[in-house]
C-alpha cells in the first residue's frame, strides 16, 4: 500500500473548521520537521550569528551545553570553574553555581524536573542543585566523566575512573558500585525512560585471560554461558579484523575454527556437572540476565560476516566446497544445545553468590550455532561427525589476544536495571561482550547522542576515516545499523533534532571554514546526495557538478566571513522545536542561531555560541 503524502498546511486548515479527526502525533512530527527544515533552508543563504550582550563579559570556552528536558533550559560547561543556567526562549542567563575548585566537566539535568541540576568536576565532586540550592555532594577519587539521574528512582548514576556508582543523592547513601577492569573507565552514562542504561567504557586487553580458549578448563560450567557468548564476540572481532589485512584472514579463519571446536567439547563434557533448579532457597539471591539482545546482535554480525566473505572482491577464502546438507549441521548442534536448553530461565547455583538466572529465547542460540557451523563447514573444516569430539584441537598455539585498543575506543552498551530497584545490584560491567551497540570514539558526553524518542543513538567510529553510525535502540532491531556517514574533517560533537529526523555533527575545519555537517537520516542521504533529493531522485543526479570534498547535506558555515570564524567545541540541536542550535565556541561570545515558526509569522534570533 501507498504511503499517503500528508500536507502540513491541509491538516491546519482542516483543524480549524473541524472537517477531520487529527493524529497528534503526525501532527507534531510533521510541525517540528518543518520547523527543522525552516531553519535549515536559511542557514544556506543568511548568517544568523549574533552576540548576546548579556554574556559579553564572559570570556571562558564552553565545551558541553545540556538541556532541561521540556528544553526551558540550558547549561553550559565551561573552564571558568562554574555552571551557568539560561532560560532558552531568550537566552538570558538565570543562574550561576560556582565549585570553587576544578572545572566541570559532564552536566546532567533531571529528566523530569528542570529545577534539579547535577554536574561532576575534575577534581572528582559530584553537586546537585535544587531551585538553585546546593542539596547534596560527594566526592569520589577520581574525575567525574559522566553523569545522569533515573528518570524515576531517585538516584544518581556515574562515572570515576573504573567504577561506576549508584548514588541515593536525597538520602546522600551509596547504593551500589559497579567495576569495570583495572584498565577501562566509563566515560558516558544515560538511562532511558524504560530503565535501560546505556554505558561507553573503554576497551580492555586484560579479558585475554578471562574464560575463553585455553583457559575454558577452568572454568565452572555454570559459567560457560558467558564464555560462549564472549568466545563468539571475540570470534567475530578477530574476523571482522581480519578482512582487513586480506591474507591473515584464512590463518585467523583456522584458528577460531580450532577455538570455537574446543569451546563446544568443554560445554559438552562439563554439562552433567551443571547445578541447576527450577526454585530457589528461601531468602537466596538470585541475578537475572538478559541475553536477548546479545543473542540478536550477535546473530546479525553473523549474517554480515557470511555476506562479507561471499561478496568480497578478494578470495578470503578457498572457494565453497558446496551445498552442505542440513541434517548435518543439525546434528552437530544438538549435544551443544542440551547445555543451553538446561540453563535457559533456570535458576543455576554459582560458587559463591547465590543463583544466576539466564534468561534467553533458545532460538537464537540454536542459529547461532547452525551458522557458525555452516561458514566453517562451507569453506574446507567439514569433518564427519563420529571424530568431531574425538579429534584433539592444538589450542596452545592459538594466542588469544587483543590488539591494543585505541585508548579513546570505547563499547557502547546497554544495560536492563528493571531489577535494580528491588537487588540494588549493579550490572556486571565487565561483560563486554553484552548488548554491545557500537564501537565509537568518546571524550565526553556530547560525543554520543540519543535520539528524543530513544528509538536511536548516534556515535562516531575512528578507522581510516570517520564513521558516524546511528543505530537502533528499539527492541525489535536492537543495534541494528539504521544509517553511516563517513567524513574525514575532526567531529566534536553529535546531536539529534527533536523530531530525529537529522543529525547534526560538530567539526572543527579551520580551513574550510565548516562547524558542522546537517544530515537527514530518513532519506538515506550519502556523498554525493542533497538531502533535499531522495537518493535516486534524477534532478539530483543532473544537478551534481561539485567536487567530492563539497558534497555534503548541508555544510553549516557559521559566520559567513571568515575573519569571524572561531572553533567550536560541541553543537546542540535546542530541545524546543524551532528555537534552532546551541554552540559552544572556544571564544568570549555567546551567539544563537534560530528560526521559529508561528504559524504564518517567523521570529528570527541567532546561534548560541560559546568559549570552551
Amino acid at each position: 500500500m501507498q504511503k499517503k503524502e500528508i500536507n502540513i498546511a491541509t491538516i491546519i486548515r482542516d483543524r480549524e473548521h473541524g472537517t477531520r479527526r487529527i493524529n497528534p502525533k503526525a501532527f507534531k512530527k510533521i510541525a517540528l520537521e518543518l520547523a527543522e527544515y525552516s531553519l535549515l533552508e536559511r542557514l544556506r543563504s543568511e548568517d544568523l550569528c549574533q552576540p548576546l550582550d548579556d554574556l559579553s563579559n564572559e570570556t571562558e570556552s564552553v565545551f558541553n551545553v545540556e538541556q532541561s528536558h521540556d528544553g526551558c533550559y540550558a547549561a553550559t560547561v565551561q573552564t571558568n570553574k562554574s555552571v551557568n543556567i539560561f532560560q532558552v526562549c531568550s537566552m538570558k542567563k538565570r543562574a550561576e553555581y560556582h565549585t570553587n575548585e576544578r572545572s566541570v566537566w559532564t552536566l546532567a539535568f533531571h529528566p523530569s524536573n528542570s529545577a534539579i541540576i547535577a554536574f561532576g568536576t575534575l577534581g572528582g565532586k559530584v553537586f546537585v542543585y535544587v531551585d538553585g540550592k546546593e542539596s547534596a555532594w560527594l566526592e569520589e577519587p577520581e574525575l567525574i566523566a559522566s553523569l545522569c539521574f533515573h528518570p524515576i528512582d531517585n538516584y544518581l548514576v556515574l562515572a570515576s575512573g573504573n567504577e561506576v556508582t549508584f548514588w541515593d543523592w536525597k538520602h546522600n547513601s551509596i547504593m551500589s558500585t559497579g567495576t569495570t577492569y583495572n584498565d577501562s573507565k566509563c566515560r558516558f552514562l544515560r538511562i532511558t525512560n524504560n530503565s535501560m542504561l546505556v554505558t561507553g567504557i573503554s576497551q580492555t586487553i586484560l579479558f585475554a585471560s578471562a574464560s575463553i580458549g585455553k583457559n575454558l578448563a577452568s572454568v565452572e560450567p555454570q559459567y560457560l554461558m558467558a564464555s560462549f557468548l564472549r568466545t563468539v564476540n571475540y570470534m567475530l572481532d578477530s574476523l571482522e579484523h581480519g578482512c582487513t589485512i586480506g591474507n591473515s584472514f584464512n590463518a585467523e579463519f583456522k584458528k577460531q575454527f580450532y577455538l570455537w571446536n574446543h569451546l563446544l567439547k568443554v560445554i559438552i563434557d562439563k554439562r552433567k556437572e551443571l547445578r541447576c533448579y527450577s526454585s530457589i532457597k528461601e531468602q537466596a539471591e538470585c541475578t537475572n540476565s538478559y541475553l536477548n539482545n546479545t543473542l540478536i546482535i550477535l546473530n546479525r554480525r553473523i549474517d554480515s560476516m557470511l555476506e562479507t566473505v561471499e561478496r568480497s572482491v578478494f578470495r578470503l577464502l578457498p572457494e565453497s566446497s558446496g551445498i552442505i546438507d542440513h541434517e548435518y549441521i543439525e546434528q552437530f548442534c544438538r549435544l551443544p544445545m542440551l547445555y543451553f536448553e538446561q540453563v535457559c530461565s533456570s535458576y543455576v547455583e554459582q560458587m559463591y553468590s547465590g543463583y544466576i538466572r539466564y534468561i534467553f529465547d533458545l532460538s537464537l542460540v540454536k542459529n547461532i550455532l547452525y551458522k557458525i557451523f555452516k561458514l566453517y563447514f562451507d569453506y574446507e573444516h567439514k569433518l564427519p561427525f563420529e571424530e568431531w569430539l574425538k579429534y584433539e584441537y592444538h589450542i596452545d598455539s592459538c594466542i588469544v589476544s587483543r590488539n591494543t585498543p585505541n585508548k579513546n575506543h570505547f563499547i557502547l552498551q546497554a544495560w536492563e536495571l528493571k531489577d535494580f530497584r528491588e537487588t540494588s545490584a549493579a550490572p556486571d560491567f565487565k561483560e563486554d561482550w553484552k548488548n554491545i551497540i557500537s564501537i565509537c570514539s568518546i571524550n565526553n558526553d556530547s560525543n554520543v547522542s540519543i535520539s528524543q524518542c530513544e528509538q536511536f543513538v548516534a556515535s562516531v567510529h575512528c578507522k581510516a576515516v570517520q564513521e558516524m553510525e546511528v543505530r537502533s535502540l528499539c527492541p525489535a532491531n536492537f543495534g541494528e545499523c539504521i544509517f553511516v556517514f563517513r567524513f574525514t574533517a575532526n567531529f566534536v560533537s553529535l546531536s539529534f533534532s527533536p523530531s530525529g529526523k537529522y543529525i547534526v555533527i560538530g567539526l572543527r575545519c579551520k580551513k574550510r571554514l565548516k562547524y558542522a555537517y546537517v544530515l537527514d537520516k530518513d532519506t538515506r542521504w550519502k556523498i554525493g546526495v542533497d538531502f533535499r533529493y531522495e537518493l535516486n531522485d534524477s534532478r539530483n543526479r543532473e544537478a551534481d557538478t561539485s567536487s567530492p570534498n563539497n558534497r555534503v547535506g548541508l555544510k553549516l558555515c557559521l559566520p559567513k566571513e571568515s575573519f569571524n570564524y572561531k572553533e567550536i567545541n560541541c553543537i546542540k540541536w535546542s530541545t524546543l522545536p524551532g528555537y534552532g542550535l546551541l554552540i559552544g565556541l572556544k571564544s568570549k561570545f555567546i551567539q544563537i542561531c534560530r528560526s521559529i515558526v508561528f504559524g504564518k509569522t517567523q521570529h528570527h534570533g541567532s546561534l548560541l555560541v560559546r568559549k570552551l
